[in-house]
């Protein structure tokens, strides 16, 4: 499975604006009220699971900030697998759980490494990540296929509005319309496949939640 964007020079860009940023960048996720529209997802996803959660993957962790969602709705989860490039990033989310009471197990590293074993994770999460690749579908099946049979992803994408495409000139990121992400799903493997849409702020014009299975 080819994963064009694992060295690329956008990776390499990512990074120095990832380190620059990672001291205030959970700020500003709740000042912009991503971690409210987390909560919806993750609650979303509570009212509907019918199986464990299990082992966690939390893929592009960033600060953490999908993952505190989880946490706070699931307390008997007591350790997540974090993946990210940056490890500055990943430092800030370790902390930001660990005051939690959660132990992280990090891995520095881009979607699709083959650090992260296949067919072991019950919950994957992922917010605003599959945006910065340039095989975004390939890394949506890289999801199932890291996912046990009948396992859960939820996932949080950027969608087309002015606003997003405002943070795209200093981020560089796509944007794709919920109806095009809902076909990467299935195309991807994916069933059960929820369309989330959030509520308020800046993420109900710029982001839109997803929750998936990968089939029994």
């Amino acid at each position: 499975m080819p994963f064009a964007s694992t060295h690329s020079g956008r990776d390499k860009t990512l990074k120095s604006l990832y380190a620059r940023f990672a001291d205030r960048w959970h700020q500003g996720v709740l000042r912009l009220g991503y971690l409210a529209a987390y909560d919806q997802l993750v609650a979303y996803d509570v009212d509907r699971r019918s199986s464990p959660v299990g082992a966690v993957l939390d893929a592009g962790t960033g600060t953490g900030a999908l993952a505190l969602s989880f946490v706070q709705k699931h307390p008997d989860v007591k350790q997540l697998t974090l993946l990210d490039m940056s490890p500055e990033m990943l430092a800030r989310a370790q902390e930001n759980l660990q005051a939690k009471g959660v132990e992280t197990i990090p891995h520095v590293g881009a979607l699709g490494t083959n650090e992260i074993a296949s067919n072991i994770y019950e919950t994957i999460l992922c917010a605003h990540v599959i945006e910065h690749t340039d095989t975004p579908e390939d890394h949506l099946r890289w999801f199932c296929s890291r996912l046990t049979k009948g396992g859960t992803l939820l996932l949080s994408v950027s969608k087309p509005h002015w606003c997003t495409a405002i943070v795209r000139w200093r981020w560089g990121h796509k944007a794709f319309p919920p109806n095009f992400v809902l076909k990467m799903l299935e195309d991807a493997g994916f069933e059960e496949i929820s369309e989330i849409r959030f509520k308020s702020g800046p993420p109900s014009r710029t982001s839109c939640g997803y929750r998936a299975k990968r089939p029994i």
